[in-house]
Order: structure tokens, then sequence, then C-alpha cells
């Protein structure tokens, strides 16, 4: 949004100036109330029921545009009655609405009812928050429906930015297969190193989180976990791969095109993102970019292993890597810029609300 937008101010709940964008101007970031008490950035999942709050209490006075990044709190935004707000939704709070039991079961027992409590009354306010919007963008076209079932509200599909075009196909092939993201409990990389392991298969996952202890305890002898790696290795692990293993169901999904920008096949879960990002068509298999499997276990992706094995050759590495330039990052920004375009012009020509004049007036 900033490559967008370069001279646009910087609201955030919290951010460490390490992480900033290279050359932006620091006198330009805001950061939240929050961001100001010791040690918060740690805490940050703790203070999350105070993120309206905290959003709340910036001040937008002075802005025609106000564009946010949201999957939540930024929609607590009270913007002037002259300022247009545009929200690009990740999802719906997923805790909020429709993984709100998922969620409480991983709560220790006596937080449970309390979590109930808590998230009805938070579930009211995001609803608030999502009709004072002005605009909606979502990440991907069933994020749109979720949108519409929880806030009663459209969207336009807008998919987000993946930097396709710097990556680049190998013609060496590798023996293993891939798995990449932090290691939480949602990214399911416990399906893909049982799977693995009772294949036999070679498997590397790359990156780290909490679960990341649990996981290497579990992992036979053809896992490897080479932890964090820098983007010229991560580049390099991808274009060799066999295939990326990927079996979380995630709103959208970057690590699925980033494979694919290299030109290498996905086998993913068949939920969510993964629809719409791996090409998958009976009708023209020549065509496809992956294998989706049915079942969140380890067993379904076994299958789905084997059925890759026996068509393998069939994958088109430049068949695939054209597939991934639909994500590309230029595309995201053009789409972007003539939507935010548009919606400005029409913003400036809304015609004010009619005078009624009196009884004999038709209006």
């Amino acid at each position: 949004m900033l490559r967008v937008f370069p001279e646009a101010d910087l609201f955030l709940l919290f951010a460490d100036p390490k992480s900033l964008p290279e050359g932006f101007d620091r006198s330009r970031l805001h950061t939240s109330i929050l961001d100001k008490l010791p040690g918060s950035r740690k805490l940050n999942r703790v203070l999350f029921p105070l993120y309206p709050a905290a959003v709340g209490a910036f001040d937008f006075a002075g802005y025609d545009l106000i564009l946010s990044s949201d999957y939540a709190p930024a929609k607590s935004i009270v913007p002037p009655v002259e300022t247009l707000h545009i929200s690009y939704l990740h999802a719906p709070g997923r805790h909020l609405w429709d993984q709100r039991i998922a969620f409480a079961k991983g709560l220790p027992s006596p937080l449970r009812p309390i979590f109930y409590q808590l998230s009805a009354t938070a579930r009211d306010a995001d609803f608030i928050g999502a009709q004072r919007v002005d605009h909606i963008i979502a990440n991907a076209r069933h994020i749109g429906e979720r949108i519409r079932k929880y806030y009663r509200r459209e969207s336009t599909v807008i998919y987000p930015p993946v930097n396709v075009k710097s990556a680049s196909i190998s013609l060496r092939k590798g023996d293993y297969y891939l798995s990449v993201g932090r290691m939480t409990e949602l990214k399911r990389d416990d399906i893909i190193i049982e799977a693995c392991n009772r294949l036999g298969r070679r498997l590397i996952v790359a990156g780290t989180g909490r679960e990341e202890k649990r996981l290497r305890a579990m992992a036979g002898p053809t896992i490897e976990f080479p932890g964090r790696v820098d983007d010229a290795t991560l580049s390099k692990l991808y274009s060799e791969c066999r295939a990326l293993l990927f079996a979380a169901n995630e709103d959208f999904g970057i690590v699925p095109v980033e494979a694919q920008a290299h030109g290498r096949p996905v086998i993913a879960y068949g939920k969510g993102g993964s629809l719409e990002t791996v090409r998958v068509d009976s009708s023209s298999p020549s065509h496809n970019t992956g294998i989706l499997f049915t079942d969140q276990t380890p067993e379904s992706l076994m299958q789905a292993i084997l059925d890759f094995e026996s068509i393998e050759d069939k994958f088109d590495p430049q068949t695939i890597r054209r597939h991934a330039l639909q994500f590309d990052r230029d595309v995201f920004e053009a789409q972007l810029k003539l939507y935010v375009e548009a919606a400005m012009k029409a913003h400036r020509e809304k015609p004010l609300p009619a005078i009624w004049t009196g009884p004999n007036d038709p209006l």
C-alpha cells in the first residue's frame, strides 16, 4: 500500500522501527497508546481486547482517505464525516465468528465462559464497525462470502501482493518435499510431518514458531528443520523441491503462490484460499498447478502425495509460473490504485442530502 501511496502517513498499533520499509520517513509514523506501554510488543496478544479502543483514539482529522489493512480492530476507526474509509479486509476475525468454538477449546476451561462473554460483546462491536466502513475490499472470493454472511456487506476482491516476478525456475530438482511458514497450530505442520514419516519421504520444514519443539519431537529421520532461512536460501528451497506441502485452511495463503512462482506444484488442503490459488481442473490436467486433498488428516495427505508422484512428470514449471503471475505485486498495486481513484471520485461527486421543504415536497 505504501508503494501505491508513498506519501501517506502510517498508523500502526505497534511498530518496530527496524521493520519499517527502507527509506520510510519515520516522522510520518503514528503508533497507538498501547505501543508506549513497557513490553507491549511481546504482550500484544494479551492486549487484544484493548485494540478497538486504541484504534478509536487515532486522530484522522484533515485526511481525505483512510486505507486500512484489517482483520478486526481497524474497523473501529471513527473517521471524520468527509473522510473516505476503504478497508482491505483479510478476514472477519475468526476467533469472533466461524472459529470461535475451536478457539475457546484451546483455552483453559475456567477461561472459556469469560471468552464467550467477551467475544459476544466484541462481535457486536466488530459488526457495527463494519457498517461504518465506506468500501470493503476482500482478499479472496471466499472471504467476500464471509463478509456477506457476517457483516451483511458486499465487497470487491483484489488478491494480495506476492513478489512473483523476482522468483525464478531452477533446472535442478531435489528429492525433498517442502513446508514453509510460521509453526503454529493452525498451519497443521503435524499432518505434513506425520504423512512424510509414514511414507518415508524427505521433508524440509523451513521456519520457526511456538510449535517447533513439539514438531521436532514427532519428526523422524527424513525430516529436516533448517530454521528461519534468508530470502536466497528460501528461493532455492522453493525452486528445487518436488512440491510444496500445505495443510492449513488459510484465508488466502501467500506460501502456495510463492512456490508456484518458482514453477513448483503444490499439494494443498482443499479449503479456503487454496481453492483460488491452486488450479485443479480435471478437464484440462495439463494446466493444473497442484493437487488438493479433502481431509485435514495424514491419511488424506499421504494419498495426495502418492497421487502426485504417479503424475509428477506431467506438471509444467512454466505453466505453473504463468498461473502465479496473476497474483504478482504489480497487479495488486495497479488494481488497488484504480479502485481507490474510482472510489474517491464517487465520494467527491456524492450529492448532498435533500432539504425537505414541507408537506407538499414530493420527496
